[in-house]
């Protein structure tokens, strides 16, 4: 009830719409149940007396009661045939009336399920945005796709009309059996008798029908992020020849959810036809009761076919609540899966008193920070640091030193679990987060570009920027020669992830972007490690101008890359074991002399001994080399 209950908050901003609607569809199902009836026992009475007498004692009850009341005379044949004409009248009124309901109903209720389709979507999106990098690297962007899509359109089938299509059935339901009970109590016992098997059986479908729609979401969700990864990382796939080994995991896959959609639909093929049997039987016993009654001169005939068009329209209404359950069960289960990213927070949050960062000189500092991932061991520990601004630190060491870590506290895509982090003395838990981001300046080893143009892609940096701008930002990242040499220039498609391009013009445009940016703090994460010679050449120069007057951190496997920083630290087991200079920490053994020489010495020059590879004491952070 709780989760049913938010769904319908959701649709709380177009609350008179959908009030308008749920109104309309109550009144056409008791235009229905109610009126239609009652005209139809109307055009009977006045057909059954315009015949041949009818047998004593048949007509009276309620029939008679409505006559007396509403003054309706049938004593002559003309009264007869101007009643008759009345009611057919009214009866085409009241179904005229009943579409125009239904009309408003199916327009409103469309249009406030779409409405919340669409808010629903970019609350997603926009929570999906603002969630950190820890929440990313746990799940699968093609199931956070299928609840963006899938799941949201469940949802919306059971915000805009389903909830009010089960209103205006129970509505019809309780306004029939009242009727009916004015008409024939007998009758109406008989239905309050079969009413509750009806409606355990349409529960207990339907949390069967629950539990079955989280699986077969969950199974689509693993399909979506199979055909994601995979389509995205085709080339290879094709490189390794795993075309067919793909198609089978994918058939495998694509089977089970196959077989969790048809639980789905073997449970509603047994519910509908299920439920109907029970109406149909219960009809069945209704007109042999019915029939009973008339025999016995307790039930007037005119009224006869009315109680039956009711009793129809109860069941029919029985059948459409058991069906609507399912539905309303399935968007339960979808919204219980989109609720869960909506409620989710970012564990790096913005304290509610954070101040804007101002424009900065640079300064970088860690106070003894030690970083873990989750309950997972210490990756960092106990680091202090001062980098000066537009000081260049290339940061190297094994795989898995924590090099990476360390630059990813600095635009806090995480927090560290012990010390701190400032800039210009500034602690970056009390900053926002945008002010402090839009200083810093990240060039990856795999560069992103989007779908788009190359201008759109380069302007991403700075989104109020003309067109001359770009164009120079280009300039500087050596990129507008080969741009200008494409057909449409900036304006080439340079399709998604940027795949018509070589790897060297897309890091270019990226540091296009970078530069267009202008940030204060540059964090080049292998920025040259997959390029060619030429490429890596025309790369360089121009990180070399990005690195102009800026803080720069480089992380780098490729020795020959930080021969130049004003300061190469050495990180192992999560400490910092060794600064200096590159001809500094070559002129001691060290960690840092063995991995260059094993890039780059001559194969006959013999290897640093093992007690030469022992880490060396780390400088205190305030005596700067």
């Amino acid at each position: 009830m709780k989760v049913l209950l938010r769904a319908l908050r959701v649709a709380r901003a177009y609350r008179w719409q959908t009030i308008v609607s749920v109104v309309a569809v109550v009144l056409a199902q008791l235009v229905e149940v109610a009126l239609v009836p009652l005209l139809v026992a109307g055009i009977l009475g006045a057909i059954i007396e315009a015949g041949a007498p009818s047998p004593v004692g048949i007509q009276h009850g309620v029939w008679e009661r409505m006559k007396a009341i509403s003054g309706i005379r049938l004593d002559t044949y003309g009264q007869r045939v101007h009643w008759l004409l009345v009611f057919a009248a009214l009866l085409l009124a009241a179904y005229a009336l009943r579409a125009l309901l239904l009309f408003t109903y199916l327009r409103l209720g469309q249009k406030v399920s779409q409405r919340v389709m669409h808010d629903l979507r970019a609350q997603l999106f926009a929570r999906l945005l603002g969630l950190s990098l820890s929440f990313h690297e746990q799940r699968r962007t093609g199931e956070l796709m299928s609840r963006v899509t899938a799941d949201v359109n469940l949802v919306q089938n059971l915000v805009g009309l389903q909830v009010a299509d089960a209103v205006a059935a129970g509505a019809g339901i309780v306004t029939g059996l009242a009727l009916m009970l004015m008409m024939s109590p007998a009758l109406t016992l008989f239905a309050l008798v079969v009413g509750p098997l009806t409606a355990f059986v349409i529960t207990r479908a339907g949390w069967r029908m629950r539990e079955i729609t989280k699986s077969v979401q969950e199974r689509q969700a693993e399909l979506f992020s199979r055909l994601q990864e995979r389509l995205s990382s085709v080339k290879e796939v094709q490189s390794f020849v795993r075309e067919d080994y793909e198609e089978e995991q994918f058939a495998k896959l694509n089977r089970r959810t196959l077989n969790a959609n048809l639980r789905s639909v073997r449970l509603g093929a047994l519910l509908y036809p299920g439920v109907e049997l029970l109406s149909m039987a219960a009809m069945v016993v209704g007109i042999v009761l019915a029939g009973y009654l008339v025999l016995q001169g307790r039930l007037g005939s005119p009224l006869l076919l009315s109680i039956f068009i009711i009793g129809q329209r109860v069941g029919s209404y029985a059948t459409h609540i058991g069906r609507v359950n399912v539905t309303i069960q399935q968007g339960l289960a979808a919204a219980v899966r989109v609720f869960e990213i909506l409620d989710s927070q970012p564990a790096v949050r913005e304290s509610p008193d954070a101040v804007p960062l101002p424009r900065v000189a640079g300064e970088v500092a860690l106070e003894r920070v030690g970083f873990a991932y989750g309950n997972g061991p210490q990756v960092l520990k106990d680091i202090s640091l001062t980098v000066r601004p537009g000081e260049v630190v290339a940061l190297v060491g094994p795989s898995g030193a924590g090099k990476t870590s360390m630059a990813n506290l600095i635009p806090r895509f995480y927090d560290p679990t012990e010390g701190r982090v400032l800039i210009d003395n500034h602690d970056l838990k009390l900053i926002t987060l945008s002010s402090l981001r839009s200083q810093i300046g990240l060039v990856p080893q795999d560069t992103i570009l989007f779908s788009g143009t190359i201008e759109e892609n380069i302007r991403y940096g700075a989104l109020d920027a003309t067109h001359g701008e770009i164009v120079a930002a280009a300039r500087a990242a050596n990129a507008d020669q080969f741009i200008e040499a494409m057909p449409d220039g900036y304006h080439t498609e340079i399709g998604e992830r940027g795949l018509k391009l070589s790897g060297g013009q897309r890091q270019r445009i990226s540091i296009a972007r970078t530069i267009l940016k202008d940030p204060r703090i540059l964090i080049l994460d292998e920025a040259t490690s997959s390029l060619d010679t030429e490429s890596e050449s025309l790369v360089q120069e121009a990180l070399d101008r990005l690195m102009t007057g800026r803080t720069t951190f480089i992380i780098a496997h490729r020795l020959s890359t930080v021969r130049g920083a004003d300061r190469i630290l050495v990180l192992a087991e999560g400490n910092i074991v060794q600064q200096g200079t590159h001809a500094q920490l070559m002129a001691v053994p060290g960690i840092y002399r063995r991995l260059y020489e094993r890039q780059f010495a001559d194969t006959d020059r013999e290897p640093v001994s093992q007690a030469q590879e022992a880490p060396q004491p780390v400088a205190p952070a305030s005596d700067q080399p």
